[in-house]
């Protein structure tokens, strides 16, 4: 029925407490012997979702940093990258260095250059924000911009899309938090996806995919089968095929194991 299983990360196969539960690692290793693909399509930086596969191998493919970063888990090696021009980083500082919280995603981590207080338990360590784009101006493939509240973001959105930059953009909400995700403009899970799957010769209608989050809609939309949590984002919710339970009832876990038999069964060894 399906040959690659595609799932966002954040609010869909981790719980609020960040952890994947082994039940679901476990049945997703028993896809993956039956020669399903398995990727993990996120807007985190890849260092984060590597720490999650260090124990026990659970992914194939890493879509990172909104697709601006894709990794083959099985090689070892990057298979993708977009930068986001310098020039447009620059702006983009210049713009909200003193409106927002401000991290840059390289090709390992995110790093925050700057520290508005809007939330009061953010107690991580500024990098100096000269010498780390110095050193990685061709190494930026995503920004994060956090904003006081829901409002501020739209309107900050809206700002940026009059800028007309050559770049992709998302409003995200997470823990509360409101925060708009920018890539280049080449660079997006959907895309992200396609590159893999034609890599794999499997046709995007082979392909089932979990998602909650605003970044996740094109790639609901563009894949055989989409799932949405219970814990979605209504447009989200309302472009799906169906929807499972939350991430924190293991929404992604239950909806495979009641497709498991039909899965395995029909699945194509690639």
């Amino acid at each position: 029925m399906y040959k690659l299983i595609v799932s966002s990360f954040l609010n869909t196969i981790i719980n609020d407490y960040e952890e994947i539960p082994m039940s679901t690692v476990a049945l997703i290793d028993e896809l993956r012997r039956s020669g399903i693909k398995f990727v993990i399509a996120t807007g985190k930086d890849i260092d984060s979702i590597i720490y999650y596969n260090r124990d026990f191998s659970f992914t194939d493919y890493l879509i990172t940093s909104n697709g601006a970063y894709i990794y083959d888990m099985n090689k070892n090696k990057v298979i993708f990258k977009k930068n986001i021009g310098i020039r447009t980083i620059n702006r983009i500082i210049k713009a909200y260095y003193n409106k927002s919280i401000i991290y840059l995603t390289n090709d390992s981590t995110r790093n925050l250059i700057s520290k508005k207080s809007i939330h009061k338990d953010n107690l991580e360590k500024l990098v100096d924000k000269d010498k780390f784009i110095e050193e990685n101006k061709n190494n930026i493939y995503k920004i994060d911009l956090y904003f006081e509240n829901k409002l501020i973001a739209e309107q900050s959105l809206k700002e940026l899309n009059i800028l007309e930059l050559d770049i992709n953009t998302n409003l995200q909400i997470y823990n509360d938090k409101y925060y708009i995700e920018i890539t280049h403009s080449s660079a997006s899970k959907d895309k992200g996806l396609e590159l893999i799957a034609k890599k794999l010769k499997i046709d995007m209608k082979d392909i089932i995919s979990f998602g909650s989050g605003y970044n996740d809609i094109e790639l609901l939309k563009k894949t055989g089968y989409g799932v949405a949590m219970k814990n979605a984002c209504k447009k989200l919710k309302s472009v799906a095929d169906d929807i499972t339970l939350d991430n924190n009832s293991k929404g992604v876990e239950i909806y495979l194991k009641k497709i498991n038999e039909k899965i395995i069964k029909k699945s194509v060894k690639i």
